[in-house]
Parts: C-alpha cells; structure tokens; sequence
C-alpha cells in the first residue's frame, strides 16, 4: 500500500491543495458577507481563508516540483510560500487569543520568527526551515484558530454549535499533523517524530492525511455556515434548496475526484507501461553488451584449460613445449585483447603468461591466498570485476582449472580483459545506469561522481571516493535501500522506475534509473482535466445558487407586495361589507375636490340609510342585521358606475362619489336606487328601505361643507317621511322632491 500511495504522490498534492483552496474561498466569501457578528471572528475567518489559499497553493508548489523536477532556488521558494501561509495561521491565531482576553505578543513576534527560520534555513537547510516554520507557526496558529472556535460556540445557535465544534477539533488535528509531524531535520524531535517515520508507522503519507483534514473542514465550515443562512433566512424552500446543494456538491467533488484519480492513474499506466517496457529493454540491451565482453573472455579462458599444449607448462616439458605454450597463450590473449593470460600450478606460481616478465600478481610472487586462486584451485569458475581506484583501471577477471589426462586439477589458467573500451562506449548511452558488485559498490557508470561509491546504503565500507577520503562531506546514497529486479522507487530524491539485472554469474548487476518526470507529465493531464471538471461543477452549483436565491429573493419581494397590498385593502375595505371605508372615501373625496377646483367639472355625494335599521336588529338580531348589511351592499354595488365610489359610511349608513355628475344626475340615480333597495327581499326580514340625501359640489364648498350639506339633505329625507330622495340645492330655501312610487 506505501509503495502504491507514493505512486499517487502527484495527485494527493492536487488534492491536498485543492481541499486548503475550498476551505480558503469559503471562508473569504463567509467574511465577506459579513454573517459573524463579531468583528474578531470576522478578521479570524479572512486571515484563515488567506491562510488556506496560499497554502493550497504551496502545496501546488509541491506537486510541480515532483512533476516538472526541484531546485535549490524553487524548494527555497516553495518553503517561502509555505512560511507564509503559517504565517497567516498564527495571525489568525493571534487575532483569535487577543478576542478571548488572552495575552499576546504584537504582529512584531512573526518578524523575529521568519529571521530564526531563515538563519536556520541558511545553516542546516531548508527541510530543517520548513520543520521549524512548522514548530513555531503552523501548530500554535492552528491550536488557537481551534480554541477560538471552540470559546466562542455559545454564539452560535444550538443546531449549529456540534459543527464549530467539529471545526475547532479539526483545527486541533491539523495542528498535530502539520505542526507536529514536520519534515526530517537533524535536531529534536524532528529526527524522531517525523514524515518518514509517520509513513513507515502507517503506511500512509502525511499529505494525504492533511489534505482530509483540510477537506473535512471546508465540508464542516460550509455545513456551518449553510445553517446558519438557513436560520436567517428562515424560507423552507431555501433550506431544502441548501442542503440538496450541500449533497449535490459533496456528492459531485467526491466523484470527480474519484474519476480524475481513475483517469491520473490510467494516463499514467499507460506511460508507465511503456517506461517499463524501455527500461527493461535498455537494461537488457546493456547487460547483453557486457555479456557479450565477458563471454568472449570466459570462452577464451576454458579454451586455454583444455587446451593441450598449455599442460607442458606444469609438467616440466622439454624447451620446444614450454615455447609452444607461451605462444599459445599469447595468441590467446590477443584474441580478446587481454591485459594478461596466465598459468598458475598448484603451488600458487605463475609458471606461463602472455607477458614474460609478468611473474607476479599485484607484487605477489604466490598466489595460494589470492582469493580467486583459492576458488579456481578448487574446481570452481571465477568471473570478477575488478576496480584498480589509484590507476582508474576497471577490468574482468576469468579463470578456469587446468585438468591433467586423468581429470586431477594441475594448475589455473586465468584471463584478465580491460573493461575501458566497453565503459567508454557504454557512457554515451542517454539514461544513468550503474554497474555495481555484490556489495552495490558502483564501478562502471555514465555518471562519473557516483564511480566507486555504493547505491544503497553500506556503513561497513570505507569511503573509496579520494574527495570524501581527504574530509568532503559523503553525499547520500542513490537508493534508500537495496533493490532487486524491477519497481519504483526514490532514485536520487526522484521517484523512478529501476531495474536491476544481474550479468551473468559474476555476481554483478546492472542498476538502471528511468526518473518518472514524463511518467508525472503524462499524469499531470489527468489533474488538469479533473481541476476543470472541479471548476465546473462548482460555477454550476453556485449559479444554480444564486439563481435560487434570486428566485426567492423574487418570492419574498412578491409575497411582501402581496402583504402590502393586502394590508392596504384591508385600511381602505370595510371588514363586512367588503366596500370601501371611510378611510379610503375620504381620500377619494380629496381627490375628486381637487379635480374639480382644478378643472370645474362637477360631482356629487349620495348618502343613505336604512331606515328603521335598529328595529331589524332588535327583532331578527344583530347577525341577520349584518347579512341585511350585506346584501344591501351587493345589491347597490352592482347598480353603480365602475367610476363611482360606493362606501360604508359607518353602521347602516352609506355614501356614494359620483364623478362628473351633477346634482340632478345624481338624483336620478340616487331615486332608482331607492327604488332598487325598496324592491329587494331580504330573507328572513323581508323588504326594507332607505332615505337618501344628495349634494353638489360647488364653488366654495370643502370637504366638511359638502358633507354636511348631503348629510342635512339626508336628515331632512328622514323628516319628511323617510324612503325618498332629498337634494341640497345651493340656495338657501331647499327644494323637496317626493317619492316615486
């Protein structure tokens, strides 16, 4: 699972990233608006959205550097980034200790913390900086933030208060992923509690650890926050509308992330099998390159033990054999343009060689405790490489025992080839690969400063390197451990894809290091696309947001003008009668005696009553007394002009505006109307009647006067007899007009 996990390094980046970027919009946007009533908060939520955008953009940093390759200059600049974002952590942290009445230094302390950082970064480099932004920034910043959130959940709702909980303790894991597992560094605790051993322990690199925290927070933040627009709004539809959006977008994020990984990973298969495929071909092309050197020298070598003419050469032959024999093994050796040839008897002398005054073995005269004497001696082939560091000579050693006609080992015969001509050619080839012995000790490489020093580490071996012997600093190994075959794994700080192939029976192998840049490329597609999908979809949902909100923003507006208009009904509509009140009559007389002054047309006023109304109401009651009320009004609505105003004048009287009419138009209607009530049945009470009262407006005439004339007009109506029509002329002496019958 670990080696699988640090495949996918490149996309829990991306996430890890992505997940800090949400949580830093959603908090930017949540200060924006304002929903905190607290200006502490307010500030402590912009700092943390900040915080959790540039951070999210370190991170990003991060991913390009495993992608596209590092840098002395881009991992300074990354760590600068990520220094950064801490420290808006601790500011936000500091903002928040400073509202809950706790002592704090001034904005001062964080210039004092980046010059510690700095000179540290200067003197043990940047891992040791970025560990110990982390110990003075990141974990106090995220403890605080936590406590903030957590003192302050009493000023929240009920409903709301277990997610800034949840919020609070989420900031408190952060503080232990982030702040308190740091990058390796070489002081206490970093050397101990750590990425690496984290890793080791869980299996799970603390990226992916800190990009979930970062993504259950901005779930939980928003959840807050959703709540909390649910309670002001306080609109059903909207409520139901936020937490489908909620769903909707958890929902969605989580299955384009699981489809972008899916398509990463896919995009990155198929290079990789393809990167797989190269690299065993190449390392296969390498080893057969020296096999093929080596067999030649291992052919040539039993050529010699089974040859005849090379046994005079241990038996104590006459001067022609002895002649013979160091011909042959001359000429042998030219064939594969061998440093030396030689015969070795049992006695570990050198008793034949392609060169005569070669009569010794790197100033031994007697081979008996050469090491490959021994193993040759005892029946066993021997094939080695060997490295001369103070001449830079590399060769091949091959030996083989020498058998007598009756198949007892006399002597060796050995063979030693140069190694130069094929490493020369060999270190044109265009990718690193290493030759390495038994104990991963490099001897023939196309990378010149790894010659002589070991690809894993080996803390038994002595430093071979003449810099490192004379005091430089030993660089660290390639690998981390030992390989064998083919895998992924770190190669010089970059995740690669290394074959290891053995070359022959030699006991050395070939290393070959593909680095996963192109691999990363071809992945980084994958990223790309689920980004935009991730943009997408959130424009999408935040449009359908905003759209809902416009639409009950809408609804709310609509159903306001609905109450307003309902409310204006109900001040200007009598509640029985449905008619107009006096309310609305005196605004309509208003207005009609404003007409009429500014323009000269005439109008008039009608007021009636029913007459004997109080007799209805002691005999039949009050209840039927109001649906005698009812029906009257029905009954002489419909009977007037759409442009008149009919309206309840209170009790059982009414009046009636009539524009542009004057006062013996208003009599005839005032006279059919009397007829009109007069014929009508009333259930229970049978017919009923009214006295009327007609006015005109004129000259000189305010609203008080002209009432006052159609009312005395009225009253007189009620003197003579009621159920007639009364009309106030503008002369002193009134005019009396009987009744139609």
């Amino acid at each position: 699972m670990l080696r699988h996990l640090e495949s996918q390094l490149d996309f829990i980046y991306f996430f890890y990233g992505l997940a800090f970027i949400l949580l830093g919009v959603l908090c930017l946007a949540i200060a924006s608006r304002r929903e905190q009533e607290h200006r502490a908060v307010v500030r402590l939520t912009r700092l943390t959205g900040l915080f959790g955008c540039v951070h999210g953009a370190s991170e990003w940093l991060d991913m390009i550097a495993l992608i596209v390759g590092d840098s002395a200059e881009f991992a300074i600049a990354r760590a600068a980034v990520s220094t950064l974002s801490f420290v808006l952590l601790a500011e936000a942290g500091r903002q928040g200790g400073l509202s809950r009445g706790i002592p704090m230094p001034g904005p001062w302390i964080f210039g004092a913390i980046v010059l510690v950082i700095g000179v540290i970064g200067a003197v043990d480099g940047v891992p040791s900086a970025d560990a110990m932004a982390r110990y003075l920034l990141a974990a106090p910043g995220a403890v605080l933030v936590g406590f903030t959130l957590f003192a302050r959940r009493t000023d929240y709702a009920e409903a709301i208060r277990p997610l800034i909980i949840a919020v609070a303790a989420g900031f408190g894991c952060y503080a232990v992923a982030a702040g308190v597992i740091v990058e390796p560094a070489p002081f206490w605790p970093a050397d101990v509690v750590n990425q690496d051993a984290f890793q080791q322990l869980t299996g799970v690199p603390i990226q992916l650890v800190r990009g979930l925290i970062a993504a259950i927070l901005a779930v939980l933040t928003w959840a807050a926050w959703g709540r909390r627009v649910m309670e002001r709004f306080a609109y059903p539809d909207y409520s139901v509308h936020l937490k489908r959006q909620f769903l909707g977008v958890v929902t969605i994020l989580l299955v384009i992330l699981l489809l972008g990984w899916a398509l990463t990973n896919r995009l990155g298969e198929i290079y990789r099998e393809g990167a797989e495929a190269e690299g065993n071909g190449d390392a296969a092309l390498l080893v057969s390159g020296f096999e093929r050197e080596i067999a030649m020298a291992d052919a040539v070598v039993r050529e010699l033990a089974t040859s005849p003419t090379i046994l005079p050469l241990l038996g104590g032959s006459d001067a022609a054999s002895l002649g013979t024999a160091r011909s042959v093994l001359q000429l042998e050796a030219g064939v594969v343009d061998a440093i030396r040839s030689l015969v070795v008897d049992r006695g570990g002398q050198i008793v034949g060689s392609s060169d005569p005054s070669d009569r010794n073995w790197l100033g031994q005269p007697n081979l008996q405790a050469v090491d490959w004497f021994e193993k040759a001696i005892a029946g066993r082939p021997v094939r080695e490489f060997r490295v001369d560091p103070p001449q830079r000579l590399r060769t091949y050693l091959t030996a083989a025992p020498v058998r007598g006609a009756d198949g007892t080992i006399q002597g060796v015969a050995a063979l030693e080839i140069s190694l130069e001509s094929l490493a020369a050619v060999m270190s044109r080839f265009n990718r690193a690969f290493f030759v390495v012995d038994p104990r991963g000790l490099v001897i023939i490489t196309n990378r010149p400063d790894e010659w002589l020093r070991t690809l894993w580490p080996r803390p038994d071996m002595p430093r071979l390197q003449l810099a490192e012997q004379l005091g430089a600093p030993a660089r660290p190994q390639m690998l981390k451990r030992e390989v064998f075959g083919q895998g992924w794994a770190e190669f010089g700080g970059r995740r690669s894809y290394v074959v290891r192939q053995p070359i022959g029976s030699s006991g050395v192998s070939l290393v070959l290091a593909l680095p996963v840049k192109d691999i990363f490329a071809s992945r980084l597609l994958g990223i790309v696309i689920t980004l935009q999908v991730v943009i997408a979809a959130l424009f999408y949902f935040f449009g359908l947001d905003r759209g809902a909100r416009d639409r009950v923003q809408r609804q709310l507006r609509e159903e306001l003008q609905d109450r307003t208009r309902d409310l204006a009904r109900q001040a200007t509509t009598d509640a029985l009668t449905g008619l107009h009140n006096r309310s609305k009559f005196n605004m309509r007389l208003d207005e009609e005696l404003a007409r009429s002054q500014r323009t000269g047309r005439p109008f008039s006023l009608i007021i009636f009553d029913i007459d004997y109304f109080k007799e209805v109401n002691d005999v039949y009651g009050h209840p039927m007394g109001d649906q005698v009320l009812i029906r009257l009004s029905q009954t002489v609505a419909a009977s007037v002009r759409r442009a008149d105003l009919l309206a309840r004048w209170g009790g059982e009287e009414f009046a009636v505006l009539l524009a542009d009419t004057d006062a013996a138009a208003a009599a005839e209607t005032a006279k059919k109307l009397r007829l009109l009530v007069a014929h009508t049945i009333f259930e229970q009470v049978g017919s009923i009647t009214a006295s009327f009262g007609v006015a005109q407006f004129m000259p000189g005439d305010n609203a008080e006067t002209l009432l006052a004339r159609a009312d005395n007009a009225l009253y007189r109506a009620k003197l003579n007899g009621r159920n007639r029509v009364e009309i106030s002329l503008p002369t002193i002496e009134a005019a009396e007009l009987s009744p139609t019958t």
